[in-house]
């Protein structure tokens, strides 16, 4: 099942994230923060859950602009599914979650980042239709 996180499951969420970057040393889950997201209508944190387990999540994250009128546009971060659970489908269930959800809301496009080494993760997104070549990705961390 696919599903808005909740405070509850931050503890489930930080073991994906540490997953996906294993040596940071930046990472903080807050119960606080999930909530915010969860009362934000343009943001989603949602959850694939299994049996009361966490097997996978993204953030969806919507952008309004004036460029195509009112069309907003949709970005895709942390995207990971659990190693043990890989390969069945959780990831691209997920995806057609956030593709549906944008679609129902008119989204101009959705973007995605993903780390220039994940290999798999980019043959896998283009599997599911997203473009590596589209466009270039810039990032400035502060």
């Amino acid at each position: 099942m696919i599903r808005e996180a909740e405070i509850s499951d931050k503890d489930q969420i930080f073991e994906l994230y540490r997953m996906l970057v294993p040596n940071s040393k930046k990472m903080n889950v807050f119960g606080a923060q999930i909530e915010t997201i969860r009362r934000d209508s343009n943001n989603f944190l949602l959850v694939y859950e299994e049996y009361g387990q966490i097997l996978g999540t993204v953030t969806l994250n919507i952008c309004l602009q004036a460029l195509h009128g009112f069309r907003p546009y949709g970005v895709v971060e942390n995207v990971i599914v659990h190693e043990n659970h890989r390969n069945r489908n959780i990831g691209q269930k997920l995806l057609q979650y956030v593709e549906d959800y944008c679609k129902s809301i008119d989204c101009h496009k959705i973007m995605l980042l993903s780390n220039s080494s994940r290999q798999r993760a980019h043959q896998f997104f283009e599997k599911e239709g997203y473009s590596g070549s589209a466009s270039k990705g810039f990032k400035k961390y502060l």
